[in-house]
């Protein structure tokens, strides 16, 4: 009896620990299945099905007259799925490193520098060569996925790189200052140009597609997608024809200098680069802009390589710089129209006002030299300005510095220099107008805060601490053209939505109406059509069959370099339809700017 309920005792003990595991194995099932069931369903779902983005291309872009500037067109991207690939990773690099020709570096850094992606691009629109190695390798390449994704089609390559611009892929920074607009690792975004400028309008909405996937991550089935929304395309004021005549004209115009930098004296180096702004005066719309050297759009398509991104910014000669707002050069002699409006409205000065140049404004012991050796002796007011002479605008300059040292200041900015003009371009500089408050501020001994004579005397000509850029004197010259509006310069005419409807229309933006009279715009108009007629450019325009109104400008550098050269105007003088800057940086004389500016003119408006 004894045994057998020692056997009963045992087999109770056994059955309570059967019932417990039970117990646990219920419960454990229980937290599985129900309370943990949605976890543990979407993870199972996540190695079977995945969900990837269909990149919605962006907006063209297109000129005034229709043509199409940029565009996109399908190109093949190499993506990978690190969790896909497990303890592989390192030699799949290995492997697309030798594929893709791509340092294992860069793959690695793309790889570990996307933490927060289940997808990560490792290089965009991949040659033909490539594609078919990756296909070729494809089982050796687990969690690699190759998709087809607009990039961009820059149609000429260089035509109006500087205000087209680029995009590139989005930078720590800019992901930061834009998440909260849903952008995210690996999303291609307007780096500078109308593509930054308009990020918000070319940018579209990207659609989805579920897929059913195998265990390295290789496309199945297509379960469903979302189609995306394209971006609104920009309509622009740019007449592609004009544009297509500025920049070679400008690049024909460099060389010629480059070849004569190398025979002749008379340059003494070759210019660096260039710009050209053309604008409608009469209502502000940018009708070209180019600056020079340009840079191969068609390089930053796909993503720029490293080494030819580091071959354009240890280029010399700048060519990412665009120079047509972002170059403060001193204007030289154009702000002589400047310094004659003040010279008409507070002076009392006349078409006829007549002065004597015996070579040199002198002021104390200091004289101010005329460019004329030996002078240009009597002379009305008409053409002082014609022949540019410097010892009557020292003259004028003195008289308004005593009359009041922020006089021809305040003119300036009347005429919107030192600030910028609001073009629709990113990084355009401000200038400089320099006052006797800006040197108190400026400069830290008191010898230096004082604002002398010849400060003012200097800026009359358009020397001393000046800064312009191209975009500010294009206002400037079309200010003077329509009778004394400044506009704000405009690029884009219009956004266009992807169904064709208008999404934001751009009227023409009034920064400022000059208050001066009629009578001193006339007396200016007079004296720049005798520049072209019989003064410093007429040699260059005299059997033009149309009349130009123009100003020539050589600016020193204060340094040992060449002078910047200048060439300001606008034509027809009767019916101003255009109005044009030429800038050549160390061009040595502004008559090197005359052939450029005369071929432009003539080929634009002579039919």
């Amino acid at each position: 009896m004894a045994k057998k309920d020692k056997f009963n005792q045992r087999l109770r003990y056994l059955r309570i620990i059967i019932v417990i595991l039970f117990m646990i194995l219920a419960g454990r099932l229980f937290f599985l299945q129900i309370l943990s069931g949605n976890k543990y369903q979407k993870l199972a779902n996540g190695n079977r099905i995945h969900v990837r983005e269909i990149k919605a291309p962006r907006g063209k872009i297109k000129s005034k007259d229709g043509k199409i500037l940029v565009s996109n067109r399908l190109a093949y991207t190499v993506s990978i799925l690190p969790d896909k690939i497990n303890n592989e990773l390192e030699a799949t690099l290995e492997k697309l490193s030798r594929f893709l020709d791509m340092g294992i570096d860069e793959l690695e850094a793309k790889v570990n520098g996307d933490v927060d992606s289940k997808s990560v691009v490792l290089k965009r629109d991949i040659s033909q060569r490539e594609l078919v190695i990756l296909e070729e390798n494809k089982s050796e390449l687990p969690g690699v996925i190759i998709n087809k994704i607009p990039v961009r089609d820059y149609v000429y390559d260089q035509l109006g790189s500087h205000f087209l611009g680029y995009v590139g892929e989005i930078s720590a920074a800019q992901l930061e200052r834009y998440q909260d607009s849903g952008y995210k690792v690996n999303d291609i975004i307007g780096k500078t140009g109308l593509e930054l400028e308009y990020e918000e309008y070319l940018r579209g909405n990207d659609g989805k597609k579920q897929l059913e996937v195998n265990s390295l991550g290789q496309k199945k089935q297509t379960l469903g997608i979302k189609q995306p929304t394209s971006g609104n395309d920009l309509i622009l004021n740019i007449d592609s024809e004009l544009q297509k005549i500025v920049q070679q004209h400008l690049k024909d115009g460099l060389e010629r200098l480059q070849n004569k930098a190398k025979e002749d004296d008379e340059i003494p180096e070759p210019p660096t680069g260039g710009a050209v702004v053309a604008l409608d005066p009469n209502t502000g719309e940018v009708l070209a802009l180019s600056s020079a050297p340009n840079y191969d759009l068609s390089l930053f398509s796909g993503g720029i390589s490293s080494k030819n991104w580091k071959k354009l910014n240890s280029d010399p000669q700048r060519p990412l710089l665009n120079r047509a707002i972002s170059r403060t050069p001193p204007s030289g002699s154009i702000f002589k129209l400047v310094t004659g409006t003040a010279a008409i409205e507070e002076l009392g000065v006349t078409a006829d006002s007549e002065f004597y140049d015996p070579g040199y404004y002198q002021v104390a012991d200091t004289k101010f030299k005329n460019w004329l050796t030996g002078g240009q002796g009597n002379l009305d007011f008409i053409d002082a300005i014609a022949f540019s002479n410097n010892t009557v605008f020292y003259e004028l300059g003195h008289k308004l510095y005593k009359q009041d040292k922020n006089l021809l200041q305040e003119y300036a900015k009347e005429y919107g220099l030192g600030k910028k003009t609001g073009i629709d371009l990113p990084n355009e500089k401000d200038g400089l107008v320099p006052s006797p408050a800006w040197r108190e501020e400026h400069f830290t001994k008191h010898i230096n805060k004082v604002w002398l004579p010849g400060y003012t005397i200097n800026l009359a000509i358009g020397q001393g601490n000046l800064k312009t850029t191209p975009i500010q004197l294009a206002n400037l010259i079309s200010a003077i053209a329509n009778g004394g509006t400044i506009y704000s310069p405009q690029i884009v005419d219009r956004i266009v939505g992807h169904q064709n409807q208008v999404v934001k229309d751009y009227k023409p933006q009034i920064l400022n109406e000059l208050s001066v009279s009629d009578s001193t715009l006339e007396i200016l108009q007079t004296g720049m059509e005798g520049v072209t007629t019989y003064g410093t450019a007429g040699s260059f325009f005299e059997d033009l069959s149309i009349t130009v109104a123009g100003k020539t400008g050589t600016a020193q550098t204060n340094s040992n370099r060449s002078n910047h050269a200048w060439f300001a105007g606008y034509a027809p003088v009767d019916n101003p339809q255009i109005a044009i800057v030429v800038f050549i940086e160390y061009g040595s004389s502004s008559r090197n700017t005359l052939p450029i500016a005369r071929q432009i003119l003539e080929d634009y408006l002579v039919k």
